[in-house]
């Protein structure tokens, strides 16, 4: 059994919190690589344990401001030649059939051309507007993103559905349970590989396939393929919507 579904069986029953499997996800990590961005002014470090999260990128700003808080203690602070940000309200997990205390919800505007890198236990973030890069581990719940064009995305049990323009370089999304729906954007230059261990694969549009493969596994290229997708699930559905 592929490690991320491991990980997001052992959520399923309870016998994790959200919190642990997002270290798990951590631990898994292939030297903790980071989508590159060219042109990528900075990026914004999160850190949380439960909560859901909304991300607006706006005009004008020069740095990250925290619009709304949700009680969750958010500190942001200055680091590495980008910004930090942590929250000190704990909130308890209580096992398997959702007994959890109510998520808390916060709203972060980002600057034009800043990256997120985000690790969360347990909750959906949302993006407005477009990322130059996208770094997530999430150990349950829901990613949902306007546009980026670089990403590495890690996710135990949930769903991540998006926009994607890849020119060059290595970009993942790896999940163990659930569902991951993207759309490659339109002067996407990339080799496509995706693949199902459990369930439905889908691959829609004008992409040039060139590789073997059934429901669960699918190659192909957009363009001459200079950057490289690789989409991977364990127990669910992949949909890819290419022009």
């Amino acid at each position: 059994m592929d490690e991320f579904m491991r990980i997001a069986k052992l959520l399923e029953e309870g016998k994790i919190d959200p919190e642990e499997a997002g270290r798990l996800l951590e631990a898994l990590d292939e030297g903790g690589r980071t989508p590159a961005a060219a042109g990528a002014a900075g990026r914004l470090r999160a850190r949380l344990e439960r909560a859901d999260l909304e991300v607006r990128v706006r005009e004008g700003l020069r740095a990250p401001v925290v619009e709304e808080d949700g009680g969750l203690g958010l500190r942001l602070e200055a680091a590495d030649g980008g910004w930090q940000l942590t929250g000190t309200s704990r909130q308890r997990f209580l096992g398997a059939f959702g007994l959890l205390s109510a998520r808390k919800a916060a709203v972060l505007a980002l600057p034009v051309g800043v990256g997120l890198e985000l690790r969360l236990g347990q909750g959906e973030v949302r993006v407005e507007g477009a990322l130059p890069a996208l770094k997530a581990q999430l150990g349950q719940g829901r990613l949902r993103f306007a546009a980026a064009e670089a990403l590495d995305v890690q996710l135990g049990q949930g769903e991540v559905q998006g926009s994607v323009r890849i020119t060059g370089g290595r970009h993942r999304v790896r999940l163990g349970m659930g569902r991951v729906k993207l759309a490659l954007a339109e002067g996407s230059d990339v080799q496509l590989h995706a693949s199902t261990s459990l369930g439905e694969l889908r691959v829609r549009g004008g992409l040039q396939h060139r590789g073997e493969g059934r429901a669960q596994h699918f190659e192909g290229a957009l363009g001459s393929g200079q950057g490289r997708l690789e989409i991977a699930v364990g127990m669910g559905e992949v949909e890819v919507e290419t022009p």
